[in-house]
């Protein structure tokens, strides 16, 4: 497979009333680390720390500009659910070619919650948004394939 380019990634996040919504064009960055706990199992004996990976966390940043567009603006879709203790689901698209993503091409998806919503801006510039979310539920995300 070829280097992949974010620049034609689909992004959906849903709404307060779980309905899907494009903000791709909102979107600047998307941080997906695959990142597990690391849990301390060092002996008393042993001379340096030991430790084993525990649960996958997938602590997922969003950076993008403020758009308050009535249902479709970045803003206007996290606004509705952050701190909200209810799982919206997160799909990432990413096109193996030129344009949007089609099927077959790689796609992160899972349940989550937006813990935290920053917007910052200075007087010369854009409104920026920066959104964590965190896993919500039992099932943990995973990189699959868009249908």
């Amino acid at each position: 497979m070829a280097k992949l380019k974010g620049q034609h990634c689909t992004i959906l996040i849903d709404d307060s009333a779980l309905s899907p919504q494009d903000v791709s064009d909102d979107i600047e960055s998307i941080d997906i680390p695959d990142e597990y706990d690391e849990i301390e199992v060092t002996g008393f004996t042993e001379g340096a720390h030991n430790s084993i990976p525990g649960m996958p966390g997938f602590p997922v940043e969003i950076t993008g500009t403020f758009n308050p567009a009535a249902t479709t603006g970045l803003y206007t879709v996290l606004s509705g659910i952050v701190g909200v203790a209810s799982g919206h689901t997160l799909t990432v698209q990413v096109p193996t070619g030129v344009g949007a993503p089609v099927s077959g091409d790689p796609e992160f998806e899972g349940e989550f919650w937006c813990q935290k919503m920053n917007i910052a801006t200075t007087p010369a510039g854009k409104v920026n948004l920066v959104a964590s979310l965190r896993v919500f539920g039992a099932t943990a995300p995973a990189w699959g394939t868009v249908a």
